[in-house]
């Protein structure tokens, strides 16, 4: 078994690290709904991801990036999200597909230990059969059910703990370069290649422009304008938002409404849409106003304790645009991307000469810096640019930073103090190590998916964002 493990952990270090913490989503998803049969999302091997599993579990996360992002939060995070959910649960069957292929299972004795550690299933110290069975109807939760859930988060537990814990042992020499690689320094030589040195040579026909023009000349179009007035329920008003949106359905008037109630209407007034989305983006006006038609009632939108509760009294779509003036508009946004393409095409043919302007220096950086002076931010993809070296002397592929594309050299490289990696060597030691284990188990439920997938094992049944 050692041998299969570490089969799948010898390219650990070019992995990405962190992709997946399993031990987060195993405690997160739980065992999911592995006994009912409906919609079906996806199949790994022998189980069926079933559609109220995913949708409990999308649930979950998307109440936490909510939290986490608040006003930041918005579609594409939304749709991003759908999908990292089903691959975190896709790793999750393709490890209990690896636990039966490895015949590791779940003894009673193992089980029984476990549910006899659980503190609230215990009295005076010790597991009790009462307690258990009144807890588990408090909850309204099905003993079996229960038992076949805690069983198969046992089980992967078990997985993950066996994978992090048989990969490639980790050496001396391993931790001091993962040292270097967060305390070293590294000089780059860099070329730049700026759209905007190409726009000259750009040329748009007019079939082109008109082309365009065609496709999109209902975007051309002036703001809208909006005029809503809006009633806040809240703990004062002694109201229950859903009752009141159902209220105002029928009444159809929320001025009526607000005064048999004693609750002020609030007036907008005439805004225009950018207007309205600054004012309002806290409750994110924009992602629902599109649906309103004049009269319509808003589904309760709720902001900090508090509901609104909206009225579209007048809305006025903007006025076309003149055809001059958006085909001007085409032609600069068609200038401008036919000029990207151009210096990206023009930075990959350096990357395949390996030619990089060496005028141009970045000074010494450290190796685990998040941006280059000067230079701007560097994409989460393109981390790796700061881990060249004089075996590695060009990286592999350009770098957009801010729009423009770079194309990086190593120039030199500055080891870490040797007296600061003395006072360090231990505490970085477990760091690296407990880091190392979980790029074995990424690189494990990576390379076992891709086998799966490859062999027909994995379907995805449903898009993620279509549900």
């Amino acid at each position: 078994m050692l041998k299969f493990m570490r089969k799948y952990a010898r390219s650990y270090l070019i992995k990405v690290i962190f992709a997946v913490i399993i031990i987060v989503f195993v405690f997160y998803f739980g065992a999911g709904s592995l006994r009912e049969k409906e919609t079906r999302i996806a199949q790994v091997g022998s189980f069926d991801i079933l559609y109220p599993e995913y949708y409990e579990a999308y649930n979950k996360e998307l109440e936490m990036f909510r939290q986490l992002y608040r006003d930041k939060f918005d579609e594409k995070m939304a749709a991003e999200l759908k999908d990292k959910v089903l691959q975190d649960m896709l790793n999750k069957y393709v490890l209990l597909v690896e636990a039966k292929k490895l015949g590791i299972n779940v003894t009673d004795q193992e089980f029984a230990d476990l549910i006899g550690s659980i503190e609230v299933f215990r009295k005076d110290g010790k597991f009790d059969k009462d307690r258990y069975a009144s807890v588990l109807r408090q909850n309204k939760m099905d003993p079996g059910q229960f038992e076949r859930m805690e069983r198969t988060m046992l089980l992967i537990r078990k997985v993950v703990s066996i994978v992090r814990d048989t990969g490639a042992p980790v050496t001396d020499a391993d931790i001091w370069a993962g040292y270097v690689q967060e305390k070293g320094k590294v000089d780059l030589f860099y070329s730049r290649f700026s759209p905007a040195a190409f726009k000259d040579k750009i040329t748009v026909t007019d079939k082109e422009l008109n082309d365009a023009y065609d496709k999109e000349k209902d975007r051309f179009r002036g703001e809208n304008t909006y005029r809503l007035k809006y009633i806040v329920v809240d703990a004062k008003s002694g109201l229950k938002d859903d009752q009141v949106y159902m209220d105002l359905l029928k009444a159809k008037d929320i001025d009526t409404y607000g005064r048999q109630k004693g609750i002020k209407v609030n007036d907008t007034g005439r805004m225009s849409q950018s207007e309205l989305f600054k004012a309002y983006k806290n409750i994110k006006v924009e992602t629902w106003i599109k649906d309103l038609h004049k009269g319509d009632i808003s589904l309760p939108v709720r902001d900090d304790g508090r509901s609104l509760i909206f009225q579209l009294v007048e809305r006025e779509d903007g006025k076309p645009m003149e055809k001059s003036v958006a085909l001007q508009s085409i032609k600069n946004r068609l200038v401008a991307e036919k000029a990207k393409e151009k210096a990206r095409l023009a930075a990959e043919d350096a990357v395949r000469s390996r030619s990089v302007d060496k005028k141009e220096h970045t000074g010494f950086i450290s190796r685990g810096a998040s941006s280059i002076p000067k230079i701007g931010e560097i994409p989460r993809d393109n981390a790796g640019v700061l881990g060249l070296t004089k075996d590695k002397p060009v990286y592999d592929k350009p770098v957009d930073i801010n729009g423009d594309y770079y194309v990086f050299g190593f120039a030199g490289e500055q080891d870490p103090d040797r007296q600061e990696w003395q006072k360090d060597k231990e505490r970085f030691a477990q760091y690296y190590t407990a880091r190392h284990k979980e790029q074995v188990l990424t690189s494990f439920i990576e390379d076992s998916k891709r086998a799966m997938l490859k062999q027909g094992k994995i379907k995805i049944l449903k898009n993620p964002k279509e549900i």
